[in-house]
């Protein structure tokens, strides 16, 4: 790994020393000539894009439109070494990045991959949006963020930023048609409610999107209690700001939403791996996209979140307030062993959540003083319920005693977590030292408390046997977290830099499994790379090499009886990314991005809960597995997206068709590696064509998405071993199948 950072940074410095510098071409900027400026708020402060001295991908509101981002989803396939996998059982999702992530999506866990709207972090990945609409940008921080993000953004972070009010009148309507009876109708409409002289004003934004489609799963079976919505969707969200901007000094923001979510996750249960003493067995059907659903499968999801913003420039420094709030819920019913036989069945899991929070930064403004700095103090508070109920017939066991086994539990975690931290950034020239060099150190302190009680009962009928243990916890963490780096500006547009830094997850529960208790993971990360502009604008190109050493990796494990988090003993990421956007003419964009990466255990040892006998790495006798070697789960080792795009002016306005590709390495959702646990390489093509009226004013989008109607896994899971007789086989969910849609746009 030294020998490709140093590779990196000589290639880098060796570009941007031939580099000229790029002129103020705002109209050519303006036009599309020239790659677009971001301004983002990576470091809590505003600053371009390319002046940020971590490895950031900020995508703009207007490209996630170009580039068919609709949700969290299709944004996976757009940012180096980020994946997104929905719930083997619905509700919460998996996000994983830079190898990074957890199948935990009970209440007592957290994600390693920090997602944070407007400002605010929200604890539970249900809060993942699967309608971007009138978003302003997203930018994705890879690597540890310990310092400023704090607690569980030891994989990163991810950041959601709205388009706020502004002084002008304006909207926008829009209606989509599609295939599986699609039908998705958005707006947005933006009023001034007053202006003054100076400049103040204070100004009212609403968003709505109703989004509607037929389930991508087809349930064969047509009796009583059979649903046929799997993978479908029933969605709606409605978004209100005020924003009033008091004086060149202060502004304030408000932002409150309600959406709801319906339509369970469709998953696809491989029970015709299981041994053949299968009692009443029946035809499997192949196709991922068919089953025969005897029991009823319904999701219903609730979410409610409200976040209040004010700055105050003080002159020296700006004051930041953020409060946020937030709130949850789900009810939803499945039938795991997705046939018609009786073989198990999950009528139950809801889960019920509030947060609040409140952040308060005092940043240093931009000077000719050497010294920027930012302080802050944080405060989270979250309360989550939770009830599950799994049952198995017993039709389909090996042993007789487990008959109508029954497994129920739940619980109630409460999280509170403070932190204090700080980040300084020294200047040498600034400070007459001559070299464009600046230096970084960070520092968090966090302390984390979990406290509740959780219960599990576990009835065996047959036998008389029934145990209701409740336990009461309260457990809590402590620990410092940090950063220091260097950047060098080579010239006005490229610089190279070098940071060090450590990542924190809470230690947390897995609710109902006793011991259901685990510890925190640690990560610490080495990252070398470089930004450039080059050809006057033309061409933006970053890249970025790393190393992350994981620590006490939260693990999550199927057992027999449900479930448990080992904390493994050590693993490690290699990796490289590389990212590339172009204007080389007018009208045309070029995008590209590579990421390689290897990440591997190095010591883990655990209890083979998959096979009747022994597995690879496991011993016959013991039952123990070393899994040192093995990947880590949900992470290709290489992932490669292209696309293009080109507009054409004519007489009837302009038009724009577009090509985007993603290209996948294998990968494995579980750490046993097992072929049955693996998604082979894969390619995905989407198409699209963009029209726009003379005027501007109207618009049509024609698409196609995953052309190439591939079935691709997004993420696996293990049923009870008892349905596989002691086997344990997979449970797969589906990313969407071929998809096609014509958008109808009018902006007023």
């Amino acid at each position: 790994m030294s020998r490709t950072l140093r590779t990196i940074l000589f290639s880098a410095s060796a570009v941007a020393l031939v580099a000229p510098a790029a002129p103020a071409l705002a109209q050519d900027r303006a036009s599309g000539a020239l790659v677009e400026e971001l301004i983002v708020t990576a470091q809590k402060r505003e600053e371009q894009a390319q002046d940020v001295p971590i490895a950031l991908t900020a995508i703009s509101g207007d490209q996630l439109e170009k580039q068919g981002v609709v949700g969290f989803q299709d944004l996976s396939t757009r940012i180096p070494s980020l994946r997104f996998g929905s719930g083997v059982t619905g509700g919460e999702n998996v996000i994983t990045l830079r190898g990074v992530g957890s199948q935990n999506t009970t209440s007592g866990g957290d994600s390693p991959v920090a997602y944070n709207l407007d400002g605010v972090y929200l604890a539970r990945t249900t809060s993942v949006d699967p309608e971007f609409f009138d978003v302003d940008r997203i930018e994705v921080l890879r690597g540890p963020q310990g310092t400023l993000y704090g607690r569980n953004s030891v994989g990163g972070s991810v950041n959601v930023i709205s388009r706020a009010p502004s002084a002008e009148l304006g909207g926008h309507a829009d209606a989509l048609l599609g295939n599986y009876d699609a039908r998705i109708f958005r707006g947005w409409l933006n009023a001034p409610l007053y202006t003054h002289d100076d400049g103040g004003f204070a100004a009212i934004r609403i968003s709505a999107v109703k989004a509607d489609h037929d389930g991508y799963q087809k349930n064969l079976f047509t009796g009583p209690g059979a649903t046929h919505d799997a993978d479908g969707q029933d969605f709606w969200m409605i978004r209100g700001q005020l924003f009033v901007k008091f004086s060149e000094q202060a502004d304030f923001r408000l932002v409150v939403s309600a959406s709801d979510n319906g339509d369970p996750v469709a998953t696809k249960t491989r029970w015709n791996l299981a041994p053949a003493r299968y009692v009443g067995a029946q035809p499997y059907l192949d196709d991922p996209r068919e089953v025969r659903k005897n029991s009823p499968e319904n999701f219903d999801q609730k979410n409610r979140y409200a976040s209040g913003t004010f700055n105050y420039d003080l002159g020296p420094a700006t004051l930041t307030s953020v409060t946020g709030y937030a709130s949850g819920k789900w009810a939803q019913s499945s039938d795991p062993d997705a046939s018609e036989l009786t073989l198990a069945n999950n009528p139950y899991w809801t889960l019920d959540q509030f947060q609040w929070s409140q952040e308060v930064r005092l940043a240093s403004n931009p000077s000719d003083a050497p010294l920027s700095w930012i302080i802050g103090g944080f405060f989270f508070s979250e309360k989550v319920g939770q009830t599950f109920q799994f049952f198995d017939t017993g039709l389909n066991s090996a042993s007789p005693f487990t008959d109508n086994f029954v497994f129920t539990n739940g619980g109630i975690y409460k999280t509170r977590s403070q932190a204090v931290f700080g980040q300084a950034d020294f200047d040498l020239e600034k400070a007459g030292m001559g070299a464009p060099v600046t230096l970084t150190v960070g520092l968090r302190y966090t302390h984390d408390r979990k406290k509740g009680f959780d219960f599990l009962n576990y009835t065996l009928p047959l036998i008389g046997f029934s145990t209701e243990p409740t336990k009461n916890f309260n457990e809590s963490w402590s620990e410092v977290t940090g950063k220091a780096g260097i950047t060098w500006r080579v010239s006005d547009n490229a610089l190279v830099y070098a940071n060090y830094a450590r990542g924190y997850l809470s230690g947390g529960g897995l609710v109902g499994n006793f011991p259901g208790i685990y510890q925190p993971e640690k990560v610490r990360a080495w990252e070398a790379g470089f930004k450039t502009t080059l050809a006057d604008g033309r061409v933006v190109f970053n890249g970025a090499a790393y190393r992350q050493k994981l620590r006490d990796m939260q693990v999550f494990v199927q057992d027999i009886t449900g479930s448990r988090i080992d904390n493994a003993g050590r693993a490690h990421v290699n990796g490289l990314e590389l990212e590339a956007v172009a204007t080389p003419a007018g009208g045309l964009r070029l995008n590209a991005a590579v990421a390689l990466t290897k990440a591997e255990y190095d010591e883990y040892t655990t209890i083979d809960n998959r096979y009747a006998g022994a597995a690879p790495g496991c011993d016959a006798t013991t039952r123990l597995c070393d899994f040192a070697g093995n990947r880590l789960v949900q992470t290709p080792k290489y992932t490669i997206n292209v696309g293009a795009q080109y507009a054409f002016d004519t007489a009837f306005g302009q038009l724009t068709p577009r090509v985007d590709i993603f290209r996948s390495g294998d990968l494995y959702f579980l750490s046993a590696n097992s072929p049955l646990e693996r998604q082979g390489a894969y390619t995905l093509v989407d198409l699209s064509v963009n029209w726009r009226a003379p005027d501007a004013r109207w618009s049509v989008d024609a698409f196609v998405r995953n052309v190439g109607n591939k079935d691709i896994i997004s993420n696996d899971g293990l049923q009870s071993n008892t349905l596989g007789g002691g086997f344990g086989f997979d449970n797969y969910t589906y990313y969407p199948p071929r998809t096609w849609g014509v958008r109808v746009g009018y902006d007023f």
